[in-house]
């Protein structure tokens, strides 16, 4: 009876250790945030912390502490993920998939023959855990893993990426008491990450890169810029030292399609004309000397938008670019267009007016 009560004691000891050590993290996690996102403002005598400095002096003058006060609201990011993610109506800017689809589909995709040996060869490993001394482990990885699995699957939202953790435990159920994987483990396992290496590293979204590249050498180096005659703006663009103001900004509609149309409706489009390959054309806005240009990346199966009084010019494409979640669009843009290699790319349009100056 003694030694059994000496057990609770440490046991507990052990829990509230736990417990505090895991609600001192928590609470300055969540408070972290919710300073960073400008939700909550901490305040010393009235007066906003500034730096990281005045924070540190005041942990060390505990006195000053009963003048901090907290004004506003705490983010919780984990609710707030989870609250986000069970609506459907965000989730359907991002995708919806089956429940089915991490147990059948990414978890093969990930790991490939790890997954599937894993599976098939389950009543064996298992076998071997039962009699082992460290089978309370092992049956902790089995947990972990069949948790996760249902707990993301209850989400219609399903990415591969959410099961990367699942690496490890895998790696461990699948080679418990083994002393060396098989030949045939290791051949297929070679295989399946060169295949994979290819098709994530560059079949898939595989036009973002010379993309940014593209958009990178259209917004540096302006230079020697001049109104033209229909009151655009001509610009060189090259290695020089940049002159003039200019700002880019960078817009992600993702699905919202009637937020693309009312931008895209209220951007100036470009007065078409020949120049130089080394030149580009900013339109003339209504304010006074602000001149934008704006530019269309869209995957080739998307549909263009039709703009009034504007019109779109293909200045770039890449190929490459799969995104695997629109498959049934892409496949429906093949049998309308009989084109498969065309619907396959990233586009880069650039906005038009509906006037020539092709002079």
């Amino acid at each position: 009876m003694f030694s059994h009560f000496l057990l609770f004691r440490q046991s507990a000891s052990y829990i509230i250790s736990l417990v505090l050590g895991i609600t001192t993290f928590a609470v300055f996690c969540i408070t972290a945030d919710s300073v960073y996102y400008g939700a909550l403002s901490i305040t010393l005598d009235g007066q906003p912390f500034t730096d990281v400095n005045q924070f540190i002096s005041t942990l060390f003058n505990p006195v000053s502490l009963v003048d901090i006060r907290a004004e506003g609201n705490l983010i919780v990011t984990p609710i707030n993920n989870l609250l986000y993610n069970m609506d459907v109506n965000n989730l359907q800017q991002h995708g919806i998939h089956s429940r089915y689809t991490h147990f059948l589909v990414n978890l093969p995709l990930l790991f490939g023959p790890l997954a599937i040996q894993t599976f098939l060869e389950s009543p064996s490993i298992i076998k071997r855990a039962v009699s082992d001394n460290n089978r309370r482990l092992f049956f902790l990885l089995v947990t972990i893993i069949l948790t996760s699995l249902v707990g993301l699957s209850i989400i219609p939202h399903q990415e591969a990426r959410f099961l990367c953790p699942l690496l490890v435990p895998l790696v461990i159920i699948y080679s418990w008491k083994r002393s060396t994987l098989s030949t045939s483990f290791w051949i297929s396992w070679f295989l399946f990450n060169v295949i994979a290496t290819y098709v994530f590293g560059v079949i898939h979204q595989g036009g973002l890169v010379p993309t940014m590249r593209l958009l990178h050498h259209q917004t540096k180096g302006i230079h020697d810029c001049h109104i033209l005659k229909n009151e655009d703006l001509a610009c060189h663009i090259g290695a020089e030292t940049v002159k003039g103001n200019h700002q880019v900004n960078v817009l992600d509609f993702a699905s919202r399609h009637e937020d693309l149309i009312q931008e895209l409706e209220q951007s100036s489009g470009v007065v078409l004309r020949r120049h130089a390959q080394n030149e580009i054309e900013f339109a003339k806005t209504n304010t006074k000397n602000e001149y934008e240009r704006t530019l269309f990346i869209t995957p080739s199966y998307v549909i263009l938008p039709k703009i009034p009084n504007h019109r779109y010019m293909l200045i770039a494409s890449f190929s490459p670019h799969v995104g695997f979640d629109d498959i049934d669009k892409i496949i429906s843009r093949i049998e309308e267009t009989n084109s498969p290699e065309t619907q396959i790319n990233l586009n880069v349009f650039l906005l038009l007016s509906d006037k020539d100056d092709v002079l």
